[in-house]
């Protein structure tokens, strides 16, 4: 069974593969500060490991011009 973690990194892949997101990048593999590699993102100005993100809310902005 996948860890909720793993959960949240396929929920981001979808996301990515769906929409075009200035402020979600996928940064790739890598270490964590326990030395442990983690999927990471880059969301806004913050690069964070996946077993960071604690849930996933999206926001529509909808244009009124």
């Amino acid at each position: 069974m996948p860890s909720k973690s793993e959960l949240i990194h396929y929920r981001l892949q979808a996301m990515l593969r769906e929409h075009n997101w200035s402020d979600l990048e996928y940064l790739g593999v890598r270490p964590d500060s326990v030395g442990i590699d983690q999927h990471w993102y880059r969301i806004g100005e913050a690069e964070v490991p996946v077993d960071a993100i604690t849930e996933l809310d999206s926001v529509e902005e909808v244009d009124t011009d």
